[in-house]
């Protein structure tokens, strides 16, 4: 078993907002009704003509170039129908919800867009708006080919699944530059699972050694979600049990309290101005030494290749300190609309993602691990092997995101992200304060979570 002590979906009703008020329902296309139609005649009908409007966040560099090679794969397979690639920027599915809301209500659904499963597609599921793609799963028998507990997570509320996966990446992860450790003369653990004293003595040794103008660590949190991201990854470090508790809704100022305090004394090692900066523009300035450190999703591999650099002689990774054997999830996918003006091309772009060429394809080029078995280990390099490799050792055990989607509502996730924001960048970095403000947001979406990680 792959992705061990998961936990189940939350099965009860979600308290969110709808993305569709009534008055905007007849500027809808018809929608459609999944079980009413023939999958296997829509799959198989290769000179389909049509246009298929995908909508993604994959700007940064390589992650461009790999959903390209999605539409070049899909156009191999469906010579006659336009794929579009609509790049939205922003990441972590916040800037996308709201794109599709301002879409649908124009009555302009995108035939299929970015999403990660769990909690962001429910406010989807709420207001009618996704299509069922169980028929296209048995068709590509996703289930059978998909890594061990793939299917429990990319099942709804409702028992459906409404996404195709097409990417896995660890999410507690540290970037660091190896020509300024060695600049500055500080040494580099020979493992990757460093402790937190080892973080906190690399991180003054290198505040001691660097000049006005450079920095241990930067954040690049520009868009909010990448300051969220370092939360997550600290509460998992702190105690696995308080980020069960916290994404299962029961929360206390406490060990809120504790967590921000532990941010307040990383802060010190950031760049002042992280957040005048998106993340790959901190990349950017990870290669150019300007910080030694970058704390972010493997998704920032590829990005890293785009400029040139080598895993294992111009950076390294380091996973976040105190998640030590833990497997921070996130999944990428894609949903398809039931009222777009071409579902049937939707339906065909879900499927082809999980065809074993464009996985291959797809893999390589975004250096991510493949969500399907039967991915050879040849499509990765060694940092995405290593990855995999972790990932599917019985030894690690996984947790889900909240700051990508998975494991708390929109309304909470997206509050919280601007909240932790607003805490990176304050003077004084008032843990308890900020803690009595983050509780309330989870009281306020009513979290009700049934996640078991640690037992």
């Amino acid at each position: 078993m792959v992705l061990k002590r998961f936990g189940t979906m939350l099965l009860a009703a979600l308290l969110v907002l709808s993305l569709l008020p009534a008055a905007a329902l007849a500027a809808r296309n018809e929608t459609r009704v999944a079980e009413e139609m023939d999958m296997p005649a829509i799959i198989e009908s290769k000179d389909a003509d049509g246009t298929v409007n995908v909508y993604h966040w994959w700007t940064a560099g390589g992650e461009k170039d790999a959903i390209e090679s999605v539409v070049d794969g899909f156009s191999n397979i469906y010579p006659n129908i336009r794929a579009k690639s609509n790049a939205i920027p922003g990441g972590a599915g916040g800037a996308m919800v709201m794109k599709v809301k301002v879409l649908q209500q124009a009555g302009k659904s995108p035939e299929t867009f970015q999403a990660h499963p769990g909690q962001e597609i429910e406010p989807y599921l709420t207001s009618g708006l996704l299509l069922n793609l169980n028929q296209v799963w048995d068709y590509a028998d996703i289930a059978s080919r998909a890594l061990p507990g793939l299917e429990e997570l990319c099942t709804a509320s409702d028992g459906n699944k409404y996404i195709v996966p097409i990417g896995i990446h660890k999410s507690n992860v540290i970037f660091y530059n190896i020509h300024v450790f060695e600049k500055y003369g500080v040494e580099i653990p020979d493992h990757q699972n460093i402790t937190w004293d080892e973080f906190w003595a690399i991180c003054d040794q290198l505040a001691a050694a660097m000049p006005d103008g450079e920095y241990p660590i930067d954040l690049g949190d520009r868009k909010g979600w990448p300051a969220c991201q370092v939360f997550e990854d600290i509460m998992m470090g702190t105690d696995p049990q308080i980020y069960e508790d916290f994404i299962n809704g029961t929360y206390n100022v406490e060990d809120v309290t504790t967590v921000l305090s532990t941010y307040a004394r990383l802060m010190e090692y950031v760049a002042p101005d992280h957040s005048s900066r998106d993340w790959y523009e901190t990349s950017g300035q990870l290669v150019a030494g300007t910080y030694a450190m970058q704390i972010m999703g493997a998704w920032m591999q590829p990005l890293m290749t785009s400029m040139g650099q080598v895993y294992g002689e111009d950076y390294g990774v380091f996973t976040f300190p105190g998640t030590d054997n833990w497997f921070g999830m996130c999944i990428d996918g894609f949903v398809v609309s039931n009222d777009s003006a071409d579902v049937e091309a939707g339906l065909r772009w879900a499927y082809s993602m999980s065809t074993p060429e464009v996985q291959t394809s797809f893999s390589t080029l975004k250096e991510s691990i493949s969500p399907y078995t039967d991915t050879a280990d040849t499509t990765y390099n060694a940092l995405t092997l290593q990855f995999k490799n972790e990932l599917t050792a019985e030894t690690t055990k996984v947790f889900p995101s909240f700051t990508h989607g998975t494991a708390l509502p929109w309304s909470a996730s997206t509050s919280l992200q601007t909240q932790i924001q607003e805490f990176a960048t304050s003077a004084e970095h008032d843990a308890e304060y900020f803690a009595n403000r983050i509780v309330n947001i989870l009281k306020e979406a009513n979290v009700k979570g049934d996640w078991n990680l640690v037992d």
